[in-house]
């Protein structure tokens, strides 16, 4: 086994004391017979040479020993365990705040505090100002100035300084025994070479400082930098969000509104007149309406704020969509319910005139044919029996409408029956100043009714002669066949219908001219809806009207 001594002539001052060392103890390193190869563990740092006489004594002893391994009792085994165990524990218990969110520059203090405690147990437990472990603290000033730029860099310098200072004093002075914590052991050593150690180590910190600040304060300006050139950036973006958002009228708002795509970039208002005023009427809440723009075409509106990043009102986003064919469904039902009143009315009052509009007729064509009756009651008579006759046809009206046959669909060629019935049409004397023409496809199958067709498409041909213009008048009719529907247009050269009486030319009972009974295109109306089909009116007032029938072409 190896036994370390202190040599006989012990230099200037003496050795301290310690487990490894005393007094009466030679200076040579003696091996004994037994002695096994793991003597040369046992090392003798830096020893001076006992017979070097003067020189010897120039020259300061070595300050540092190592000890053998052997001598290192367990507890201090288990304490560089524990605080090596620490270190790694604290370290991962700041990755994790970092994973979960928690500011870099928040977590940055604490664990640069651990550091520089971590760091001054090391050095204090290395020899203080001689101890190998102080470039640690420049790390820590350079890591402060990197996360915490200039703040960090001036706090962390002034920490590591004092530190290094304290734990120094209590090495030199061994004011603390932590040799437990390592197997070095500190020499006597002089207060100017503490003092010159410990000076030189203080200048390099400062200076490492002074470029922790220098290069934490360009950090900062870039950080400044980065973040004031990110707002403007998020602005821009906002920006060119709010542009997309609020372009005054795409290609898919003019296709709804039925304009050219010329049109499409101009300002909306211009395509829905009325939208202003609705606008103007939202304070930052949204706002929903319907706006009627012409007889065949409703929009529905919806009015939202449009805010910026710091939900400051900027504008209005405006999003519509077509609604027409909703309203018209529901335009559609209600009719339905109104005429189905009506029709039940209108069942019980025409079985009830009608009985005596009978006995009135004969009474009356027994008169005109007495051999006694005056030319002028013959006149007047002649009248009567007219008018009668026209409320007979108007009662006969009301009870097809009030109670109508089921209709009776069966497979034939719609395109024969509209030749047919108009040539039927031109034989009729109600027809003859009117100039009728047709286009027609052939053949032009369908599955539906053909009397109730025939009798739609001969109250269309009586109300487009009646209303065509004076003269010579026109009246065109065309057929032809789409993917699931077969088409009936009947057009006139008339003066056509006013805007506001659009939504009323089917109800019952109205209508526009002296003679009529209001029942004819009510009448057309349910017979297309019967099979499943609807009828389209464009009128434009000076130019005439366009009746267009739709049925399925299969049911």
């Amino acid at each position: 086994m190896i036994r370390p001594a202190l040599a006989a002539h012990p230099p200037e001052g003496g050795y301290r004391e310690g487990p490894l060392y005393n007094d009466d103890r030679a200076a040579a390193v003696h091996q004994t017979a037994d002695a096994e190869p793991r003597a040369a563990r046992a090392i003798a740092g830096r020893l001076a040479d006992p017979h070097a006489g003067a020189a010897g004594q120039r020259h300061r002893p070595p300050r540092w020993i190592l000890a053998t391994a052997e001598q290192v009792p367990h507890s201090a085994v288990w304490l560089q365990s524990g605080i090596i165990a620490a270190t790694y524990l604290t370290s991962i218990a700041f990755g994790v705040m970092l994973r979960r969110g928690h500011p870099p520059r928040a977590v940055a203090r604490p664990m640069q505090a651990a550091d520089i405690a971590v760091t001054s147990l090391l050095v204090y437990a290395t020899g203080g100002a001689e101890s190998p472990y102080i470039f640690l603290y420049a790390l820590s000033i350079v890591g402060a100035g990197a996360l915490s730029y200039r703040g960090g860099a001036v706090v962390v310098t002034l920490a590591s300084i004092t530190s290094l200072i304290v734990v120094s004093l209590l090495a030199w002075t061994q004011a603390i025994d932590l040799s437990a914590l390592s197997q070095i052991h500190p020499w006597e050593q002089s207060a100017v070479d503490f003092g010159r150690t410990l000076g030189i180590n203080l200048a390099a910190l400062v200076g490492v400082g002074a470029l922790a600040f220098i290069f934490g304060d360009q950090l900062q300006r870039g950080a400044e930098t980065l973040a004031t050139t990110r707002k403007a950036a998020a602005d821009l973006l906002t920006l060119h969000e709010d542009i997309v958002r609020s372009l005054t009228a795409n290609a898919a708002a003019a296709d709804i509104l039925g304009q050219p795509p010329a049109l499409a970039g101009q300002p909306i208002d211009k395509l829905m007149p009325g939208l202003s005023a609705l606008v103007a009427t939202g304070h930052g809440e949204v706002r929903r309406a319907d706006l009627q723009l012409s007889a065949d075409l409703t929009i529905g509106v919806t009015v939202s704020p449009l805010r910026d990043v710091r939900n400051h009102v900027i504008g209005r986003v405006v999003n519509f969509q077509d609604l027409t064919e909703l309203r018209r469904l529901e335009a559609q039902s209600r009719r339905s319910e109104r005429l189905a009143m009506v029709g039940q009315l209108a069942a019980g009052v025409a079985h009830e005139i009608r009985n005596p509009l009978a006995s009135i007729s004969g009474s009356i064509e027994l008169l005109r044919q007495g051999p006694s009756a005056p030319e002028e009651d013959r006149a007047l008579m002649a009248i009567v029996h007219r008018e009668i006759q026209r409320l007979n046809a108007l009662i006969g009206d009301l009870l097809d409408y009030a109670n109508p046959k089921p209709p009776q669909p069966v497979d034939f060629d719609l395109g024969v029956m509209v030749e047919e019935t108009l040539k039927v049409a031109r034989a009729e004397p109600a027809f003859a100043s009117v100039e009728m023409a047709m286009e027609v496809d052939r053949p032009l199958p369908i599955h539906a009714d053909p009397a109730k067709l025939r009798q739609v498409l001969w109250n269309l041909l009586r109300n487009a002669a009646d209303a065509a213009a004076l003269g010579k008048k026109h009246v065109h009719v065309d057929a032809w066949r789409e993917v699931d529907a077969t088409i009936i247009a009947v057009t006139d050269d008339g003066p056509g219908i006013a805007a506001d009486q659009l939504t009323r030319i089917f109800d019952p009972f109205f209508t526009t001219k002296s003679k009529g009974t209001g029942l004819g295109l009510a009448t057309c109306h349910a017979i297309v809806a019967e099979h499943g089909g609807h009828i389209d009116v464009t009128s434009e007032p000076g130019k005439g009207t366009r009746m267009l029938v739709s049925v399925p072409r299969h049911r």
